[in-house]
């Protein structure tokens, strides 16, 4: 037999005057109590031998920490997508409403009038189905702008126009390297235009400054005046944006 080396299970705190769910994760590796809360709630990860009582300690100890994250986690917007006909997705920061049709010849995403989003499927086609034509006419629209957008930037930052490659990564909007090659998150295409352009041009300040010193700062500022509200729009639906 294998020895058990960490193991989850849920618990319940009472917590000013609510009863808070967490999840405990105790790890034969771990040396101390760490708080985590997130999309997911809180989550306790201690090691093995922490007493209930310790553990108990630590959270009351961090009440006000926890209930203020928890409430923070709460506001933001969730996404509870059925890919059902008659749902409805973000595009350049609209609402696009689903529309549903067979078709046995095509897997097609077409954009229509009135926001409406048109996707033809074979007759047998569901969710998950609907889904994958959505998120490939993301990435062939996302292509398209951010392709557009780069070269309206680099331009501006007086430089040769980048390699553009889409990335799916789960944390980052976008990243650069010293190849001059530039990589940015195809779900962006869901945020609204200056969302959008706020990363570029963050992505292509990095071109000239490898840091985010005060210059680089002001090499955005100059191209992207409102990029404090685009980094607070990232800040405020980047969770649902990345949910997808």
């Amino acid at each position: 037999m294998f020895p058990v080396a960490a193991v989850s299970e849920p618990k319940t705190i009472r917590l000013g005057n609510r009863d808070v769910p967490y999840l405990l994760k105790r790890s034969q590796q771990r040396r101390s109590i760490v708080l985590t809360v997130d999309e997911r709630g809180l989550i306790v990860s201690a090691p093995w031998r922490s007493t209930e009582r310790r553990i108990a300690g630590i959270i009351r100890e961090a009440e006000d920490w926890v209930l203020r994250k928890l409430a923070v986690w709460s506001a933001y917007p969730s996404r509870n997508q059925s890919w059902t006909d008659g749902d409805t997705i973000k595009y350049l920061g609209r609402d696009l409403r689903l529309h549903l049709r067979e078709d046995r010849t095509a897997t097609l995403a077409t954009l229509g009038d009135a926001d409406c989003l048109q996707v033809a499927l074979p007759e047998h086609g569901g969710s998950e189905a609907v889904r994958a034509a959505v998120l490939k006419w993301y990435r062939r629209h996302a292509t398209s702008n951010f392709s557009e957008r780069i070269g309206v930037y680099a331009r501006l930052y007086g430089l040769a126009i980048p390699r553009l490659f889409l990335s799916g990564a789960q944390t980052r909007w976008g990243s650069c390297n010293v190849k001059r090659e530039v990589r940015l998150n195809w779900r962006l295409i869901q945020a609204p235009q200056p969302t959008i352009d706020y990363v570029v041009a963050h992505e292509l300040a990095h071109l000239v400054e490898m840091n985010h010193s005060r210059r680089f700062w002001n090499l955005v500022a100059a191209v992207c005046p409102h990029y404090r509200q685009a980094r607070a729009e990232l800040d405020h639906m980047g969770r649902y944006y990345m949910d997808i």
